[in-house]
């Protein structure tokens, strides 16, 4: 289970490090980053926020919820491999543009996690007691 503190360091790195990456001009490794903290992400929000929860009603709304993401990511997947044949000239912009969608869903998942996460925290009790917040929904 992952913990409201894990989450938070897993975003704080991921801003950072994209930030150089862009900075310096690597797009390609922006990309990758952000594809990858996209699965973490997903992989979290399926794990730790969907299986936990208790209604399947509510279960099953969270569930098509993600699917989103995973079509994000399948989307930003194929235009990578797409910019392989496309001329270097206008790759930079492509580019871009394959950031921006990925950093709004990064953003966008993360704020679904951490709220998830918070809530259930604020029902279960104070946080002193706890180092980690489970998900007991």
């Amino acid at each position: 289970m992952v913990s409201v503190q894990e989450l938070s360091e897993v975003m704080k790195r991921y801003m950072q490090d994209i930030s150089l990456s862009i900075d310096r001009g690597n797009y390609d490794e922006a990309i990758d980053l952000a594809m990858k903290t996209l699965e973490v992400l997903l992989s979290v929000a399926q794990n730790d926020v969907v299986a936990n929860l208790a209604d399947a009603n509510v279960r099953k709304i969270a569930a098509d919820f993600l699917v989103n993401y995973e079509k994000t990511l399948s989307y930003a997947r194929g235009v990578k491999e797409g910019l392989r044949y496309m001329s270097p000239i206008y790759q930079p912009g492509e580019k871009l543009q394959l950031l921006q969608v990925l950093s709004s869903a990064v953003s966008e998942l993360f704020s679904f996690i951490m709220g998830a996460l918070l809530v259930v925290a604020s029902l279960t009790g104070p946080a002193e007691k706890r180092e980690e917040v489970r998900m007991v929904v």
